[in-house]
């Protein structure tokens, strides 16, 4: 039989501690973690938020939605501005109930009254410039007229008119010519006194009515005065259309011949007729028809 030999110590311990368990080799005196009471590790956990999270929007998205919401906003624009322009345009409160018209002479309030009664109760918005020049079409004196207006029932219309430049008695009736030898108003002999005032020379009933051209070319020959020159004419006549001649006031006679060079012999008169001198007062006759060279006697 063969003896058992004792194994060294160092090699017990080392044996020892390799076999021995985790919880052998724990020390005793080391404080255990000891968990709360009612709770375990897993129960413990913490996440960062309950809500879904928010990923970013590819930038193709947010374009889009940029561009539906610019597209909203442009249509309910545009929806306003549709029903702000039918309100305007049909709406029964805006309509025309009074017609101010403005720097009329010629053209009495009364005679524009009655041409564009039919301007009213017609929406402001429908009233147009070319509305209200088809109203006064057939006034001769009327040349241009400015439509604006006034809200929110009115309409105010300025006038500007031809400036007459003639005037022929028939019977009891004065006439007033404009320089392109139309009619632009009547007076009558109650009306007499309104015809007062005007540079208006008077042409013959004759020469108005023997000849139209004739006619025309005095009053072409008058519209080319100045206003104050044609205030000191008191009568134009012709026997042809290169024989025009003016009758001043105090009863000089000036020979224009035709109604060539008018501005020249325009200003030839009105140097002559503002002459202080005092030279031309005695003559009779101003021969004015070649301006380049006047002629007195």
């Amino acid at each position: 039989m063969k003896p058992r030999v004792p194994r060294p110590t160092s090699d017990r311990a080392t044996t020892t501690r390799e076999d021995s368990t985790p919880d052998q080799a724990r020390p005793t005196d080391a404080p255990a973690h000891q968990e709360p009471e009612g709770e375990s590790s897993s129960d413990h956990r913490e996440f960062p938020d309950e809500s879904p999270l928010d990923f970013p929007e590819p930038a193709s998205v947010s374009s889009r939605r940029r561009r539906r919401r610019r597209l909203l906003t442009l249509l309910i624009s545009l929806a306003v501005l549709l029903g702000v322009v039918a309100t305007l345009y049909f709406s029964p409160l805006l309509v025309v109930r009074t017609i101010t018209v403005q720097d009329n002479d010629l053209l009495t309030d009364e005679r524009a009254q009655e041409l564009l009664a039919p301007l009213h109760g017609t929406p402001l918005a429908q009233v147009s410039q070319g509305d209200v020049e088809n109203l006064l079409t057939d006034e001769r004196a009327v040349d241009e007229v400015m439509v604006a207006a006034a809200l929110p029932e009115g309409l105010e219309i300025m006038v500007i008119e031809h400036p007459p430049v003639a005037e022929v008695h028939v019977g009891e009736e004065i006439l007033f010519y404009s320089q392109q030898g139309e009619l632009i108003r009547t007076f009558d002999e109650s009306q007499r006194p309104d015809a007062e005032g005007y540079a208006t020379p008077v042409i013959s009933s004759e020469a108005a009515l023997e000849n139209e051209s004739v006619f025309r070319s005095i009053v072409s020959v008058l519209g080319q005065l100045p206003e104050g020159a044609r205030e000191s004419l008191d009568s134009a006549t012709a026997e042809s259309r290169d024989s025009v001649q003016l009758e001043l006031e105090d009863g000089r006679t000036v020979v224009w011949g035709n109604d060539e060079r008018g501005a020249e012999k325009a200003a030839v008169l009105e140097a002559i007729l503002g002459s202080p001198s005092g030279e031309f007062d005695g003559v009779e006759v101003l021969d004015i028809s070649t301006p380049s060279a006047p002629v007195t006697r």
